[in-house]
């Protein structure tokens, strides 16, 4: 597109068409993409170059991908729900060693799981089988607590991780358009045996 730029009282002005410059005022005829794309910087009004097109748009993506990242994981994990589950994994290791479960032994069992992409209800099993909670339902729900929150947890890490790699693709990016980014972690399915 063309437009016709002008500085009036030093504040960058663009017009659609020449007929809408002032009378006297001397425009400059720049072809552009945009407005937007017009700058006057210090001595001259001139169109940005491509290289200066590229850092404002990585810049305005990296902005979009860090509320977007936000938004996916406040969608499914509210914050609210975050700070009871930082009260409910230490309450619940506290129990869980009261009554003489490793924490340690469960947090790696907890990690393999995870790590394995093992479902949560399998692990939920797996962890009552191990620590035969058959004659102790508060050691069973806390067992339940303790992994709801790891899966959770481990859901904010999984997106995380592709927050990194979208933002390297967007940094690394030598030309326009940017890549483009969708977020594809799925939020565990936290349903099984109680």
């Amino acid at each position: 597109m063309k437009v016709w730029a002008y500085l009036n009282n030093n504040v960058l002005c663009c017009a659609l068409t020449p007929s809408a410059v002032p009378k006297g005022v001397n425009a400059i005829e720049l072809d552009v993409n945009s407005p937007n794309d017009v700058i006057y910087d210090g001595k001259q009004i001139r169109a940005k170059t491509q290289a200066e097109l590229l850092a404002e748009a990585q810049q305005k993506a990296i902005k979009d991908l860090s509320q977007q990242t936000t938004a996916y994981i406040l969608k499914y994990y509210p914050e609210a729900k975050q700070r009871a589950d930082m009260s409910d994994i230490t309450n619940g290791e506290n129990y869980l060693a009261s009554q003489g479960i490793d924490i340690t032994a469960l947090r790696k069992a907890i990690g393999t799981a995870l790590l394995n992409g093992t479902a949560f209800s399998t692990a939920l099993s797996n962890l009552n089988t191990t620590y035969n909670t058959n004659s102790n339902t508060t050691i069973n729900y806390w067992l339940t607590q303790v992994l709801k929150v790891s899966y959770r947890q481990y859901f904010v890490y999984q997106v995380k991780q592709e927050y990194y790699t979208y933002l390297q693709k967007i940094q690394q990016a030598t030309s326009l358009p940017l890549p483009t980014f969708e977020f594809k972690t799925p939020f565990p399915n936290l349903t099984g045996q109680s």
